[in-house]
């Protein structure tokens, strides 16, 4: 899973944001985090972090180089998630010591947060399960393609011990068709062969829903917009 939370996922706002939504979501977060306001340890970390997310996005140039680092970052990630050793590619260390997680910001809120005992076991409950909830959604996507491609394997391999009775019966029911034209009396035979030609297409069609499950969209969308959204969602993020 990735956690760690980029700059814009640190301000709170979307990679499609304008600088003036950018400049209130910074004021926002240092009203929390800036050291005269808060005492905690770490607040001088993690202004210093919120001054870089601002500093970089609001700078046209550096804003680019960090969308397409983001990019990278991503592909990275996703390599890693389904164990593709052979693309695996390392993005350049830039902003490694940028990083914040989201489990380092959860314990930073539930420290530090002026929020009610109440609100802040909901918000930790919340993002327990939210991660619970993308962990599972993970192991079924992968589970869900797996069997898929299973299936596929199986259906190809008894069609192709089958191939000569298969092709002996397609041949039958084409031969039925052109000689008795369509008949009532036979329409188990043509429901038979049209369902046999249609799990053939399926021992095709099952690897590419399998790879669709796993692919670097799915990916993206389940941990860099689900979780994370879920996440600012239960700890209150966009209010603060």
């Amino acid at each position: 899973m990735n956690n760690s939370m980029n700059y814009y996922e640190l301000l709170g706002v979307e990679r499609t944001s304008t600088a003036e939504e950018i400049k209130n979501a910074y004021k926002k977060q240092m009203k929390i985090w800036h050291p005269d306001r808060n005492k905690s340890e770490d607040a001088v970390s993690m202004s210093s972090k919120i001054n870089e997310a601002k500093e970089i996005l609001l700078d046209e140039n550096k804003r680019k180089e960090y969308d397409e680092y983001l990019d990278k970052k991503v592909k990275e990630n996703y390599n890693r998630y389904t164990q593709n050793k052979k693309n695996a590619e390392s993005t350049n260390n830039e902003y490694k010591e940028s990083k914040v997680t989201k489990w380092q910001y959860l314990n930073d809120w539930l420290n530090y947060a002026n929020l009610s005992f109440t609100r802040k076991m909901i918000g930790l409950v919340g993002v327990l399960l939210e991660s619970l909830l993308c962990l599972v959604i993970k192991y079924l996507l992968i589970l869900i393609s797996f069997i898929l491609f299973f299936l596929s394997e199986l259906i190809i391999s008894l069609y192709s011990y089958l191939a000569v009775i298969i092709f002996a019966f397609g041949f039958i029911t084409i031969g039925n068709y052109v000689i008795k034209g369509y008949n009532q009396n036979d329409i188990l035979l043509y429901k038979t062969f049209i369902g046999t030609i249609l799990v053939f297409l399926l021992s095709y069609i099952f690897p590419i829903i399998g790879t669709k499950l796993l692919s670097e969209k799915i990916f993206n969308f389940l941990y860099n917009k689900i979780d994370i959204s879920l996440f600012k969602i239960c700890v209150g993020y966009n209010k603060n």
